[in-house]
């Protein structure tokens, strides 16, 4: 009776971990607890050749210690805290069964399309009732505000409703409301040019057509999608306007100081070992750039000092080779295996988030650890998708 009482509360806590994580991070660490509680009281558990939490731990433990031979422990002990999910996620998703967690997807979802809804409301009333005739929203300097999310977040979680609900249409399940909310969700990316989400779109749509077609159909095929996105382009020009942008883009000067402070740091191997100290040496970057537009815009990223905008750069920055080793390995060899495996699905949520990763410092927020953690355990699912 208690095993089966423990065994309803992981599996609702799941449910509820999945429908809040674009939500809300406050219950979704609530319920996350509640989860890894409830199966550690219960006996049954395990971590049967669970690799992800290994390269997780790996990450987590070198990060630790690196900060705390290098005096950062106490004062980024936060930043610790946030990358907790790395062990929590990957041991309690190990104990839980593969049908419920494929039922999971429904609730995220859910939870995805209540966002977009919210960020359609911010759209209208922007274009309605305030300044939507005045300034073009691709431009507009408040578009996180209209939107009532961050765009890259809202792209990327809109990106991962269309890859799953390719996964319930593949399956010949609720084909027509897949159809809607891809449909739907595709909409919102190009309303609101949300370029990483277009990107993410476009590999993983690559990846459906060479994995389900032979080699004819798989060029005729290719030439009609590439036509359609060039259409795309060309009848929207926020979207054009944002990817022809791309050379002016903040990330671009980051990028500049990120590769300046590395051959500058005598310390390749494990880094500066703090997060706060790359922060402050691309402050400093940013206070001696001599290309900026405007002094308006040096104010900008001085007063906003951004961050590395690259988990890659960030961890070569942070943690060294190895650091960057560490999270480059596990990747590398989970690509491999999904390949091999045939595993389209598998194969869709590993090039989202690391495309994600290139464009994102996603450990900065709970959220990217969330979501890094997460499509990483739910690669160990064998996912069936029709031909």
């Amino acid at each position: 009776m208690k095993k089966d009482l423990l065994l309803k509360i992981s599996n609702y806590s799941y449910f509820l971990m999945m429908f809040f994580l674009p939500i809300s991070l406050l219950l979704d660490n609530i319920f996350l607890i509640i989860m890894f509680l409830s199966i550690i009281f219960n006996k049954k558990k395990a971590i049967n050749n669970n690799n992800v939490l290994y390269y997780l731990l790996a990450f987590f433990l070198f990060t630790l210690v690196n900060g705390f031979l290098n005096n950062s422990f106490l004062v980024e002990k936060s930043n610790y805290i946030k990358l907790l999910p790395f062990i929590f996620i990957p041991f309690c998703l190990d104990n839980i069964e593969n049908k419920i967690k494929l039922k999971g997807f429904v609730f995220l979802i859910i939870g995805i399309i209540i966002i977009q809804l919210n960020s359609v409301y911010g759209i209208i009333n922007y274009y309605y009732f305030t300044e939507g005739k005045k300034y073009a929203l691709k431009n507009y300097s408040k578009i996180n505000e209209i939107l009532n999310y961050e765009r890259p977040y809202l792209g990327f979680f809109s990106a991962l409703s269309i890859v799953i609900c390719f996964y319930y249409y593949s399956i010949n399940k609720n084909k027509i409301l897949s159809t809607i909310i891809s449909f739907f969700s595709l909409l919102l990316i190009i309303v609101i040019s949300a370029r990483l989400a277009i990107v993410i779109v476009f590999f993983t749509s690559l990846i459906v057509i060479s994995k389900k077609l032979n080699k004819k159909n798989f060029i005729k095929t290719l030439i009609i999608f590439l036509g359609i996105i060039f259409l795309i382009f060309m009848s929207n020009s926020s979207l054009n306007d944002r990817f022809s942008q791309i050379s002016k883009d903040a990330r671009v000067v980051t990028w500049k100081g990120a590769n300046k402070l590395f051959f500058k740091n005598s310390n390749y191997i494990f880094g500066s070992g703090s997060e706060q100290k790359t922060r402050d040496n691309l402050l400093e970057h940013y206070k001696n750039y001599e290309e900026f537009g405007s002094e308006a815009e040096k104010n900008r990223f001085i007063n906003k000092n951004y961050n590395t905008h690259n988990q890659y750069i960030n961890e070569l920055l942070r943690g060294g080779i190895i650091g960057l080793m560490l999270l480059l390995i596990p990747q590398v060899i989970l690509l491999y295996s999904s390949f091999k495996k045939n595993n389209i699905l598998e194969l869709m949520f590993l090039v989202s988030i690391f495309s994600f990763c290139l464009v994102e410092n996603i450990l900065d927020r709970q959220v990217g650890v969330y979501l890094y953690a997460l499509l990483l355990s739910l690669t160990n699912i064998p996912y069936k998708v029709n031909e």
